[in-house]
């Protein structure tokens, strides 16, 4: 599929799998029901290791199914991951149409608090890169921020002059916990207590409401209870309150397309004998280029601000502090891709001192309806 095209239908794709209304109650008036598989194979080498057994090479499969079916004022939206690594319900929601243009939904969902977990979800094939910013991760891959929510999620799209338009999402529910060495969203298929509030906020601008130029404000606040598990470093640690402010940038020009995020957070860790806070940005600039129909060439560098001195960075094992990281994507078959990534990756060791490897990934990814 040609570069731009590609970029479009991804956009599309993001639309129909996304909680967006994108101005359009007719689509939701017919019925439709829609079922899209996001198959991939991730082979990873690990080498060059300043520390030893840092990071593991492996091969993995996965596969992500989506469902997603618009009713006459209603709407439902299920995705569920199956991977070599882990099996889990990722959404699950039930939305009602409050009007032409607002919906509001009920269930876990993805955190509006990130550009680009709600552009991309979990389907490989709909991001140009293998490797998500470490910024963006998934709870359970060390990531320093909640990615799902269980509970409300309000969303407005309110169209301006010109076809211009501006998108708000709003989700408040419950936010994940911190067990042992990860944060751990509260699970539809395994409910437990103990989950603290979730507020997150996403404000978005788009020039072309038709078109996927984008720029916007992120913000959250999430009550993270902690469960200390084996990590000693949690013993007298009850609780992370977590403020975050960002922005975000997704900009094209012809063949050209930059991703950008920075992101400002405070963490106030609540000991028993007394709080601690901290604070950092963490920020990433991806350029994408596309050098004939098919071809991508890319890159992305990973970088932050006082992160090394975060005590709450410190207890996720695997953050990724710094990657400096270029690849090639090649759509070599309709809904198809193979894609090579070369990256110089840093994580935070023992003190201020980082561990250092290259990685090369090589992943095949498909979207199948």
């Amino acid at each position: 599929m040609p570069g731009p095209r590609r970029h479009l239908f991804c956009h599309l794709l993001t639309v129909a799998l996304g909680t967006s209304t994108l101005f359009a109650p007719e689509a939701r008036g017919d019925g439709h029901r829609e079922f899209l598989l996001f198959p991939s194979v991730d082979v990873l080498e690990v080498f060059d290791e300043s520390t030893a057994d840092v990071a593991d090479s492996h091969v993995r499969a996965a596969a992500d199914l989506v469902y997603s079916h618009a009713g006459d004022n209603y709407r439902i939206l299920g995705e569920y991951l199956l991977s070599t690594d882990e099996s889990e319900l990722e959404r699950l929601q039930l939305g009602w149409t409050m009007s032409d243009n607002s919906m509001l939904w009920f269930g876990r969902f993805h955190s509006p608090a990130s550009f680009w977990i709600s552009e991309f979800h979990h389907g490989h094939y709909l991001q140009t890169s293998i490797t998500r910013p470490s910024l963006e991760q998934w709870e359970d891959e060390s990531g320093v921020t909640p990615a799902h929510v269980t509970g409300l999620n309000f969303e407005l799209d309110q169209e301006l002059a010109n076809e211009a338009a501006l998108n708000f999402s709003f989700g408040a529910g419950l936010a994940p916990k911190f067990d042992d060495h990860e944060l751990v969203a509260f699970d539809l298929l395994d409910p437990r207590s103990g989950h603290g509030t979730s507020l997150s906020m996403r404000v978005s601008y788009r020039p072309d409401m038709f078109a996927p130029v984008q720029f916007g404000l992120l913000s959250s606040w999430n009550q993270i209870n902690v469960v200390p598990g084996t990590n000693p470093d949690l013993a007298d640690l009850d609780r992370i309150d977590q403020m975050t402010a960002g922005l975000f940038l997704d900009a094209r020009w012809k063949d050209l397309r930059l991703i950008t995020s920075i992101v400002y957070q405070e963490n106030e860790l609540q000991y028993i004998d007394g709080d601690v806070t901290d604070d950092y940005l963490l920020a990433y600039i991806q350029p994408e280029y596309s050098l004939n129909d098919d071809v991508i060439v890319f890159g992305r560098a990973d970088i932050g601000d006082g992160e090394d001195e975060s005590i709450f960075l410190r207890f996720l094992p695997a953050f990724t502090a710094h990657r400096n990281m270029v690849g090639l994507r090649w759509d070599f078959a309709q809904h198809q891709s193979l894609t090579f990534e070369l990256a110089d990756t840093s994580r935070l060791g023992e003190n201020t001192r980082h561990v250092h490897f290259k990685e090369v990934r090589v992943q095949w990814s498909a979207v199948l309806q």
